[in-house]
């Protein structure tokens, strides 16, 4: 990936975090850059999603069940235009495979680490309000808590170049104990048992543990659960009724399930049921349940500016450092560049039997939930995401994913595969 152009896109230049550099990224240019339309002018025609596209969608929506990659998925796209938006829904294989009920296109289901923006705009809300400071560090807001964390600043929690070891690589299956509940502080202890990746700020690597901090934090600062501070500040404002960060194991009605493709202990293998389990274990990293319709709806208004103000949103946009795979991490959401040019904020999620997709463009939007079944679920989605993001008369092939390994990162089985302890 050519990173020039990426931040040609951007209006500015990349520098390399070990030389001390940021990329600043607005996500667009706002309305009040456009000229005012005059008074004679109709209004402009609202977006329209041709039955051509609908039905391409919808074919790429159905190659990431087919081949057994997931036993059921559901997607949302958007197009906005200044005369409204137009939106195209579509589902795809089975809801549960015991039943072989259909996918409900406003199906429930756990969103992984898209839980995460969440989290983050929640602590920036905070930065916003004066009760903590991007550099404070965790020393000063959870003294004693982490190992080394008088060097670790918030920033570098939210856009994990903590260097903290990813807590998640080192606990057991879900599959051992679903129901067990875990307490966030055993999570960090978890994480200081082993040295961290590398030192603070130096270089980044996805670690679960900084959001595990991040609620920390929050809880710390608010003295209420995070939970509780992510319902008032986020989910109610914007009326996202469907999304919830809930207790215990279930998912609300409707839902899609996910499963985990583990051995029968005959040689071969068969689906385990892996939709219930209590999500402490993934305490402000990936508890949030919601639907794709409220996904794209929180996106469009975080990158909008309706939950941060302008300038703590350019906070959160700045880029501080990019993986090998050329995703750009911010305070939260990633940047990436697509073969065509395009460039996204997007972040996906992964977790045992679930694996979600959400990516947005200055008048695009997508989000797409798989039930993870038995092959690697990521080309495919991909290939989705390049058709739906692109313009339609871009050149080429879309892209493979950028995801460098040939299976799914989060450790689903126990078998400690999991690369970087889940996305």
């Amino acid at each position: 990936m050519d990173k020039k152009r990426w931040a040609a896109a951007a209006g500015v230049c990349a520098v390399a975090l070990a030389a001390g550099g940021v990329l600043v990224a607005a996500p667009w240019s706002s309305d009040a850059d456009a000229p005012a339309p005059s008074a004679s002018s109709p209004p402009p025609e609202p977006p329209r999603i041709s039955a051509e596209r609908r039905l391409a969608l919808q074919r790429a929506l159905n190659e990431t069940v087919a081949g057994g990659s997931a036993s059921g998925a559901v997607a949302e796209y958007v197009e906005h235009g200044e005369g409204g938006s137009d939106s195209w829904s579509g589902v795809a294989g089975v809801a549960d495979l015991s039943t072989d009920v259909p996918v409900d296109p406003q199906a429930h289901f756990r969103v992984a680490s898209i839980s995460k923006p969440f989290v983050a705009a929640t602590v920036l809300q905070l930065v916003e309000e004066g009760r903590v400071r991007l550099d404070d560090t965790l020393e000063d807001v959870l003294p004693g808590l982490v190992d080394g964390g008088d060097r670790i600043t918030l920033r570098m929690v939210l856009s994990h170049t903590s260097g903290l070891y990813s807590y998640n690589k080192s606990m057991p299956s879900v599959r051992s104990d679903p129901g067990r509940a875990w307490r966030p502080e055993e999570l960090v202890e978890i994480a200081n048992e082993h040295d961290p990746v590398f030192p603070p700020g130096s270089d980044v690597e996805y670690s679960n543990t900084n959001y595990v901090l991040a609620a920390l934090v929050i809880e710390k600062v608010t003295g209420n659960p995070y939970r509780e501070e992510v319902q008032a500040r986020i989910l109610d404002p914007l009326g996202l009724t469907e999304t919830s960060i809930p207790t215990g194991t279930g998912v609300p009605a409707p839902s899609m399930h996910g499963y985990a493709w583990v051995s029968d202990g005959a040689g071969g293998h068969t689906a385990e049921d892996v939709t219930s389990f209590d999500t402490s274990r993934w305490y402000g990293t990936a508890q949030v349940v919601s639907t794709v319709s409220d996904i794209n709806t929180y996106w469009r208004a975080l990158l909008d500016g309706e939950v941060l103000g302008a300038e703590v949103l350019e906070e959160m946009l700045t880029v501080q450092a990019y993986n090998a795979g050329d995703y750009g991490y911010a305070l939260g959401p990633r940047s990436y560049t697509l073969e065509c040019g395009t460039r996204v904020w997007m972040h996906p999620g992964n977790i045992p039997g679930h694996r979600t997709w959400t990516v947005h463009s200055e008048d695009r939007d997508l989000t797409v939930f798989q039930a993870r079944y038995r092959e690697d679920p990521d080309p495919p989605a991909w290939a989705m995401i390049e058709l739906a993001m692109c313009p339609e008369d871009a050149p080429g092939d879309p892209s493979p994913s950028p995801t460098p390994e040939d299976y799914p990162s989060e450790d689903v089985a126990g078998t400690g595969r999991g690369k970087d302890g889940g996305k």
